[in-house]
């Protein structure tokens, strides 16, 4: 028979395929048949990869690669059984792979982050505002999506393929494999030390299923030992909620705030608590300043140089992302409808939530976030008026905090006389990099002394600092002569990322951790237009200062913020990179702890396990405030 490719003519058995087939013996079937089996993860893993914005085979390491390919394979053997042809898992396989790479790259560019397996949790949340968005293919997509049904169709073009009759001998070897493979993924640290962490803003260095799969594994973590239900009731138990009818008599009696607006200021630190920073004015002269009815001093945050929502995360939660696996973001992975937060709580006080952000919203998983949450209202940078930028224009620079907080006089100019509001608002100002142009920001401060003329990023972001005291000038200014009462949280979210040599300069090249502790540290203020108890020097960590928060406004606490309230007397400080005692000792987290300490941990340890990955069984009345 000649091996020459044409199209045969159409036989009675083949009419109901509606399609000719190529001229081919079965051996010549078969064997081209196998090479496309064997070749069509390397192409799905090309194609996929395309969609994501990455070149698999210079960006990735030989690691990486196999770990991806590996599921195409497993995926291709699946198909195999199901279908009973090798033609019909290279489709399947080349088909189903190309359609989860296409939705990832619409939520690359809908949201700014990969595919996570936290979004099969929120479908319907994702069909409803399916809507707002454009699903326009564009060229690359089209271009793959060419290939892709080339691919197809050349393999229906090959003679038909004889049913394979299921083994269970070929099966059950595969499924074996295939269970050590996953046995060794995901219950052992050999991810890990490959130095492989979740990707969860592109996929890149990673790759789409292998990322994916990371984050599966690191979407888990193992109970706590001794967990049960007795244990937690036993735990609620000692620090009951507090109920939310009491909120009533109080606010009769002008004791709580009828404004509470909560300020996380991006990058907004003090490194004067840095050793050896002299500059040549003080970058924030008015927040010193602030002493009457004021508590300030600082907090501890758990990043540094960026991953702002784990800040967030920790203020509005009271969770410690310490207990949480490394390299995660519970934005992506681990919130959903209901969690009990401080917004919650607010709602449940009367009071009318709205969060506000003078930037995209769709950073850090924002919106499916608050709506869980239970924000109210949301704003972000197209909803905020007459916006002011610094270090370029609205499509270069970021919005300034002057014209933020202007815009937040507004929200609470707009509302009704007495209307409860708790506004959370993400500034954007500080934002790095630090080496932006100057356009909007005058140069008022810089290093002096050793540092002086060597780190123009430093130079530039305490600029940006000394604006962002005057802006809370302007705020604290405006709601002195308020008459409803008026608390602010002002606090910053880590320390920036500025010249890489800079902390190493500043901290040394392998400080001690209470030395290293220092590059953590952001300042936070409470501040009233009224009567409160003031306090300087107060050090915490995130974690804590939603409890100061409301303990300060005199608003009843939940039980876990009543639980923290006593912590906080014993473990002050508790962060990604250590924990300190009431007595100023610092101990790094893999270091043994006195029993006392160790035994606060496993209870902190315990209810917070319960709070994020025991949903079902959470202890709903200790999270929340009574009816």
């Amino acid at each position: 028979m000649s091996t020459e490719l044409s199209v045969q003519p159409e036989h009675p058995s083949r009419r109901r395929r509606g399609y000719p087939h190529l001229a081919l013996s079965r051996r010549q079937s078969l064997a081209i048949t196998w090479v496309l089996l064997i070749v069509t993860p390397l192409v799905a893993l090309t194609l996929v990869e395309e969609l994501n914005y990455n070149d698999p085979w210079t960006e990735f390491t030989a690691a990486q690669i196999a770990l991806n390919l590996v599921w195409y394979y497993l995926g291709e053997a699946f198909f195999y059984f199901l279908r009973g042809r090798m033609s019909g898992a290279i489709k399947f396989c080349i088909g189903i792979s190309w359609g989860w790479g296409l939705a990832n790259r619409y939520l690359l560019n809908f949201r700014g982050r990969a595919l996570l397996p936290a979004d099969f949790l929120s479908i319907g949340t994702a069909a409803n505002v399916a809507g707002n968005y454009d699903f326009t293919l564009d060229r690359t997509q089209v271009m793959t999506g060419l290939i892709v049904l080339a691919y197809i169709l050349l393999i229906s073009l090959l003679p038909n393929e004889k049913r394979k009759k299921f083994s269970w001998k070929l099966f059950l070897t595969w499924a074996a494999t295939g269970a050590v493979y996953l046995g060794i993924f995901f219950g052992t640290g050999f991810v890990e030390r490959l130095g492989i962490e979740p990707s969860l803003w592109t996929t890149r260095g990673n790759g789409l299923f292998l990322n994916f799969s990371v984050c599966l594994k690191y979407s888990r973590v193992d109970k706590p030992e001794g967990y049960s239900a007795g244990r937690l009731e036993s735990l609620a138990g000692q620090t009951p909620s507090e109920s939310a009818l009491s909120a009533s008599a109080l606010a009769e009696a002008g004791e709580q705030p009828v404004n509470v607006i909560v300020i996380m200021n991006e990058s907004y630190s003090d490194l004067s608590v840095l050793p050896g920073v002299e500059t040549n004015q003080d970058a924030m002269p008015f927040y010193r300043s602030l002493t009457e009815n004021t508590i300030k001093g600082y907090a501890y945050s758990s990043v540094f140089g960026g991953t702002t929502a784990n800040s967030e995360y920790e203020f509005l939660s009271g969770n410690t992302t310490v207990f949480l696996p490394p390299s995660t973001v519970p934005y992506q992975m681990f919130v959903s409808d209901g969690d009990p937060t401080l917004t919650a709580q607010m709602k449940t006080l009367g009071y009318r939530t709205v969060a506000a952000h003078p930037y995209r919203s769709s950073g850090w998983n924002r919106i499916p976030v608050y709506t869980d949450f239970g924000f109210d209202e949301m704003y972000f940078e197209q909803d905020f008026q007459n916006r002011t930028y610094m270090r370029g224009d609205a499509s270069t620079g970021y919005v300034t905090d002057q014209s933020d907080y202007e815009n937040l006089v507004r929200m609470y100019e707009e509302k009704k006389p007495g209307e409860r509001l708790f506004l959370f608002n993400i500034t954007m100002q500080n934002h790095s990099g630090y080496t932006m142009s100057w356009n909007g920001l005058p140069r008022t401060t810089w290093l002096t002394g050793k540092f002086e003329g060597k780190f123009s990023t430093v130079n530039q972001y305490l600029s940006l600092i000394y604006q962002s005291d005057q802006a809370l000038e302007y705020l604290v200014d405006y709601f002195s002569q308020v008459e409803e009462p008026t608390l602010i949280l002002l606090f910053g979210d880590h320390q920036p990322q500025v010249a890489t040599n800079f902390y190493a300069d500043v901290l040394g090249e392998n400080p001690d951790l209470a030395t290293a502790q220092k590059k953590q540290m952001v300042p936070f203020l409470l501040w009233a237009n009224y009567d409160i108890p003031e306090a300087e020097g107060v050090e915490l960590s995130l974690n804590y200062l939603s409890t100061l928060l409301m303990d300060t406004a005199n608003l009843p606490m939940t039980g876990y913020q009543q639980f923290l309230k006593g912590l906080y007397e014993q473990m002050p400080v508790v962060n990604a990179m250590g924990l300190r005692d009431a007595a100023g000792v610092w101990y790094a987290l893999e270091d043994p702890l006195p029993e006392a300490l160790s035994a606060a941990v496993e209870e902190y340890k315990t209810l917070q396990y319960n709070n994020i990955f025991d949903k079902k069984n959470r202890v709903g009345h200790f999270f929340t405030l009574d009816p």
